[in-house]
């Protein structure tokens, strides 16, 4: 067969990170059963770990073999981060090119078919993981399965191996010192210091060292002497503040003094005294008492129109005590005015009380009747009227016209009498509506009359009515009164399932009062169970009841007689081989035949992944493989189970060949 390319090479690396459910072991041709020295073991050993990462490592440790599926699962503190190939592998697939390799991180698969046996000792590929929780891994961390392991014996044929694998990572985690310390509390001279070192995988602590406190750091402190305090020197640490020596200065007592004298003033007392140089504190003194100012005064009064002044001032110091400037007070006026009137001139005089000046004196010339209006007043039909022009500030009537009365103008109004109204004939002025004649015409009274009547009934009243024809009015009207009900009473009696009653009509109207009183139902009065089918192993049977007031009856089936199961045969009665992807149904026949119509039978797979079994054993082959049907009564005390083989269809081989088989014979 000729060489296959690398095109095709590069398609069928695709075709098994897509079909990672396809096992390798698809690329053999005819397959031997292995002997029991056709083993091969797999080890996976951790190759480096710290607080983020842990990188474990396949080995092939011992055997040789063509091909294998390894799939390594961890816990879910583990996510996968990468799948790297040994560079040994990555030699091995460069000079045998007759082959495939394959490996999907997101499930951990990692898949080898090769012509060329490997052999052990071999380094296959490194798993990286990213650590979660940060805590080192263990052996329960990671979980390796080998499938589909095959090689070529002395034959030529494929050889299905035996694995086995060994997880060589320890069951609990120990730790592995960094070598870098970690000072986690300094030492000082009050105590001493930790460091830590952590564990390079796991990040937790693993050796915790104490070291040696430290002395004191001391620096001198003077504090100089004053004349009533005394000072010191003293030694004291740096770090704690502790006080480590103390030396006392004592205090100067004030030795260094100066007399001083200052005269007293007119404002100010005088002193003599004794000061301390160093410390400037008075020592002793005298108070020389200040005398006061000796004043004289000078002033101004203040007159309507100029302001006058107060002064008082000291003979001894010349300093101005007081200087006080006297405000001019104004004029205070009195006002004389006579108004002018409209035909009279008036004036205005304002003379100031104080000084008698006259300040203002003005003549207010007569206003001839400067605010006037016109007034007018219609005339009426008895009334003159007029037109006018009226001063209104001396209320007189400067001149007139007189507009004469006009008389009435009269109309006449007719109105007609009604049976309770008067009615008139009267004559009347269109201009001032005054009524000048006026002559009533009297009502008529109810001259032309009907009666109406309506009967009474139960509830309501009736009447006997007169209506006037002209007016339409009511003239009279009597009230019949309403009758009443006239009630008897009506009676249904109460059945089984129904209440009665006992409630009242009346017979005039036949109207109801509604319900006076339930009658409950009495309920049914059921009488003994009578068998009428008896139970057999085939059937329920049938009792019933009847109630002795209404012949209704009821009925209840009695269990079927249940037949204990002491045996079940599986149909077919042997193993049997299915094809992948067909169903069959397996028949579970069950012993006494009486038991079968009672009995329920369950139906379960051992392996449901290659072969499902459904409640009435309908069986589906799924892969290849073989699995165990069971047929169990629902107690589970009586068993019978059937060895199923799913394999592969003579069509179902090729498509595998055309995908994988093709490596093999090239």
């Amino acid at each position: 067969m000729k060489r296959i390319t690398s095109k095709i090479i590069a398609v069928m690396l695709v075709v098994c990170m897509i079909f990672p459910i396809v096992p390798i072991w698809a690329f053999a041709g005819s397959v031997s059963t292995a002997s029991a020295a056709d083993t091969v073991t797999f080890k996976l050993e951790k190759v480096s770990e710290d607080k983020d990462h842990v990188t474990v490592k396949l080995v092939l440790a011992e055997g040789k073999t063509l091909c294998f599926d390894a799939v390594v699962k961890t816990s879910e503190a583990l996510k996968r981060w990468s799948i790297k190939y040994s560079s040994e592998l990555n030699a091995f697939v460069a000079e045998n090119t007759e082959g495939a390799l394959a490996s999907n991180k997101e499930t951990g698969k990692l898949s080898f078919a090769n012509s060329v046996e490997l052999s052990a000792p071999f380094d296959i590929a490194e798993f990286t993981y990213l650590k979660e929780d940060k805590c080192g891994v263990v052996l329960s961390d990671f979980t390796v399965s080998i499938d589909s392991c095959y090689y070529k014996n002395s034959e030529g044929q494929d050889v299905q191996l035996g694995t086995t694998v060994i997880n060589t990572i320890p069951a609990t985690h120990t730790h592995v010192e960094s070598g870098v310390w970690v000072e986690t509390e300094h030492a000082t001279c009050q105590h001493s210091g930790q460091r830590v070192m952590y564990c390079s995988e796991c990040n937790e602590i693993c050796t915790v060292e104490y070291t040696t406190q430290t002395d004191h750091t001391t620096k001198t402190v003077r504090v100089e002497p004053t004349c009533e305090k005394d000072g010191y020197i003293s030694e004291v640490c740096t770090v704690c503040n502790k006080e480590i020596s103390n030396t006392v200065i004592e205090k100067l007592n004030h030795k260094n003094t100066v007399v001083q004298h200052k005269d007293a003033t007119c404002t100010e007392d005088g002193y003599d005294r004794i000061v301390c140089n160093d410390c400037n504190k008075i020592i002793s003194e005298t108070v020389i008492k200040s005398p006061g100012h000796k004043t004289v005064v000078d002033e101004k009064p203040a007159t309507c129109t100029e302001d006058g002044y107060y002064i008082e001032k000291c003979t001894v110091c010349n300093e101005v005590i007081i200087n006080d400037v006297l405000k001019a007070p104004g004029h205070k006026i009195v006002v004389d005015e006579k108004p002018a009137t409209c035909t009279e001139n008036g004036y205005y005089k304002e003379t100031c009380s104080v000084c008698k000046a006259v300040l203002v004196d003005k003549i207010l010339p007569a206003t001839n009747h400067a605010n006037t209006e016109v007034q007018h007043k219609d005339a009426t039909c008895t009334e003159d009227g007029y037109d006018r022009i009226f001063c209104k500030d001396c209320n007189q009537i400067i001149s007139e016209t007189v507009l004469k009365a006009q008389g009435h103008k009269t109309v006449a109004e007719e109105k007609d009498a009604t049976c309770t109204e008067d009615g008139y004939s009267r004559e009347v002025c269109s201009v001032c509506k005054e009524i000048l004649k006026n002559e009533i015409k009297p009502a008529t009274g109810h001259q032309h009359k009907k009666t109406d009547t309506l009967a009474a009934t139960c509830t309501e009243d009736g009447y006997i009515r007169e209506t006037c024809l002209d007016c339409g009015n009511v003239v009279k009207e009597t009230i019949l009164k309403a009758n009443g009900h006239k009630f008897v009473n009506d009676i249904k009696k109460a059945t089984c399932t129904e209440d009665g009653y006992v409630r009242q009509q009346c017979t005039v109207c036949k109207t109801y009062s509604g319900i006076s009183r339930v009658l409950k139902a009495t309920g049914h009065a059921w009488g003994k169970w009578r068998v009428v089918k008896e139970p057999t192993y085939r059937s329920v049977g049938l009792r019933r009841s009847t109630c002795t007031n209404c012949g209704e009856h009821i009925d209840e089936e009695i269990p079927m007689i249940i037949v204990p199961v002491k045996k079940i045969v599986i149909s077919p009665e042997e193993d049997f081989t299915i094809y992948c992807k067909k169903s069959d149904r397996l028949q579970a026949n069950v012993y006494p035949e009486e038991a079968a119509y009672s009995a329920e039978i369950v139906w379960t797979s051992s392996n449901p992944n290659v072969l499902d079994v459904s409640e009435d054993g309908t069986i589906t082959a799924k892969l290849r493989g073989t699995a165990t049907v069971t047929a169990s009564t629902a107690d589970g005390s009586v068993t019978a189970t059937r060895k199923v083989t799913v394999e592969y269809t003579f069509l179902q081989w090729i498509i595998i060949y055309i995908l994988f088989g093709w490596i093999w014979y090239l």
